[in-house]
């Protein structure tokens, strides 16, 4: 049977959030970058792959930073977007063909 907890997401331990729930769109920023990440991982190594996972990484890092300090909004949804751009930006290269 299921514990009752909240699902566990891959990459390590999560900041607690007490009783508090965590932000919807902080959950889809960091479901996102491991998802992201994830097809990094599958992708050749080269130049534009090193380039979108330090983004990745810078975003993480920042993610993680929230865990002591609490995002205003406006970073909230600016994180978002530049998360949901790199994922699309990754997408997009798993589609061109390898050479």
């Amino acid at each position: 049977m299921a514990s009752g907890g909240p699902p566990k997401l891959p990459g390590g331990p999560k900041p607690s959030g007490g009783p508090r729930l965590r932000s919807t769109r902080l959950a889809i920023v960091e479901q996102c970058l491991v998802d992201t990440l994830e097809r990094l991982r599958e992708q050749p190594a080269g130049p534009r792959v090193r380039e979108l996972r330090a983004k990745a990484e810078v975003y993480e890092r920042a993610l993680r930073a929230w865990s002591t300090r609490p995002p205003t909004e406006e970073a909230r949804a600016a994180l978002l977007k530049l998360v949901l751009e790199l994922n699309v930006d990754v997408m997009t290269l798993g589609k061109q063909p390898r050479s």
